[in-house]
């Protein structure tokens, strides 16, 4: 009789937990009752929307061309509004010059710095393999380009 009751009893509990509102038999505690709360992980903070550095006044940002030997380095095209779909159908021509490829966006993840090299082009640095100061480095001495704080 005792094994009856017993196996009723281990049958039944499954059964009576999966029901939305079952409560626990008198004197059961719950995690609740037995003490403090153990605590919530922390959320991650949320990161910072990427903004673009050295867009000029009244110019938006047109298209991106990606350096096909060093994908680190990303330009982003910058030009009057009315000028986006001139660099959609000649963007190519553009990133051939330049020996890049045209992408949809320039990485936005490790950017450490960027530099205006003039014509409206800004080109990003990223890392790990560049660091502020190797960025900056690279551009130093260049006519017309200037470091973008």
């Amino acid at each position: 009789m005792k094994t009856i009751a017993l196996l009723t009893f281990l049958l039944a509990m499954p059964l009576a937990c999966s029901k939305a509102d079952s409560t626990p038999p008198a004197g059961a505690t719950t995690a609740k009752s037995a003490g403090p709360e153990a605590p919530k992980p922390a959320a991650a903070p949320a990161k910072a929307a990427f903004v673009q550095k050295g867009v000029l006044a009244g110019k938006v940002v047109v298209g991106y061309v990606q350096d096909a030997a060093d994908p680190t380095r990303c330009s982003v095209v910058t030009d009057d509004p009315a000028k986006k779909d001139d660099f959609a159908q000649h963007g190519a021509d553009v990133a051939k010059m330049m020996k890049a490829t045209v992408v949809t966006s320039c990485p936005t993840d490790n950017v450490v710095g960027t530099c205006n090299v003039g014509f409206g082009m800004l080109v990003n640095y990223s890392g790990p393999k560049w660091t502020k100061e190797t960025a900056r480095k690279e551009w130093t001495g260049q006519p017309h380009a200037t470091w973008v704080e």
